[in-house]
């Protein structure tokens, strides 16, 4: 299982990650609004843990965006 984790705060993105990798996923991330997007539209992901208060844009509008262009990928 491949999974893209958002979050721009350093600590909590390097425990969920180091957590999750333990665990066997496979695990990509970014840090901000505008990454996000482009990696939810630009790569197949199985799970998104998407933060809400994001740089660039926040995570609201990366979802709104990303159901917008139709994708379904679950997003947490």
């Amino acid at each position: 299982m491949r999974i893209l984790i958002v979050e721009d705060d350093q600590s909590l993105h390097r425990i969920i990650r180091r957590r999750l990798t333990e665990e066997g996923y496979a695990v990509d991330g970014c840090f901000d609004g505008e990454d996000a997007l482009y990696y939810m539209e630009n790569e197949i992901f199985d799970c998104v843990i998407l933060d809400w208060m994001l740089p660039k844009k926040d995570g609201v509008i990366v979802l709104r965006e990303f159901r917008d262009h139709g994708f379904q990928t679950p997003v947490l």
